[in-house]
């Protein structure tokens, strides 16, 4: 892992690239959760590159900032300005492409991080495919029926954030994909929860013990095998 800075606008950020030299010729985003850049993003972010023998990115969007309380995090995601990560997330697509040489670049996130890969399907240049993993975002910030490249979509039927990765909210963007004609893939896993690709003992010792009630409902070994797989076989298809 290298950590590097990432322009925007005359801003600078700091990143964390994975892959720096591997052969592949494309990139990907990875997108943190509310917490921030914790452990479980970093771990996902070398386990693609390695997986796909590409560079990823995880752009910093807290800026060094990482909740250690359930409070502390909603705090932090109340208080975001989302049109400004999406920015975030577009700089990091231009450096990878750039900066780093990657002719194709994808996205993916993770709970927060999640709707802000749909987001940025729709608002960000530069991007080949997006995968979401439990989250939507607000008709505040995009309009999902102007997604203009393929997406695919992960979450678990034992989530229970209400009116953001639910299965109610999961069927609902289901259905306006398959309406309006998008190139998706979706899946749903009925033994997982919110936040089933991170397995707790990635987790530092303090932040797991503060979760634990948590992981046990959330997360699920053999559904994040199969999502993982998934994931890798899609952006294969569409960044190799």
């Amino acid at each position: 892992m290298t950590s590097i800075s990432i322009s925007k606008e005359g801003e600078v950020f700091p990143g964390f690239l994975y892959g720096e030299n591997n052969p592949n010729k494309f990139g990907v985003v990875v997108i943190q959760e509310i917490w921030g850049v914790t452990d479980p993003i970093k771990y996902r972010a070398k386990e693609l590159s390695d997986s796909l023998q590409c560079k990823s990115l995880v752009p910093d969007l807290y800026r060094g900032k990482v909740a250690r309380k359930i409070d502390e995090a909603t705090h932090f995601r109340q208080h975001l300005d989302w049109k400004g990560v999406i920015q975030d997330v577009q700089a990091a697509t231009d450096a990878l492409r750039n900066q780093y040489g990657c002719s194709k670049v994808g996205v993916v996130g993770f709970c927060m991080g999640g709707a802000l890969a749909l987001a940025a399907s729709v608002l960000c240049s530069g991007l080949n495919a997006a995968v979401c993993f439990y989250g939507v975002p607000s008709e505040d910030l995009c309009d999902l029926t102007k997604i203009k490249i393929p997406v695919q979509c992960h979450f678990g039927d034992k989530d229970h954030a209400k009116g953001f990765s639910d299965p109610e909210t999961a069927r609902n963007l289901k259905e306006k994909l398959e309406k309006h004609n998008i190139v998706h893939e979706f899946y749903t896993y009925p033994n997982a929860g919110h936040a089933f690709m991170n397995p707790p003992e990635e987790w530092d010792p303090e932040m797991r013990e503060m979760l634990k009630d948590r992981l046990a409902d959330q997360y699920d070994e053999g559904s994040r095998k199969v999502a993982l797989d998934r994931m890798l076989a899609f952006f294969k298809k569409y960044l190799s």
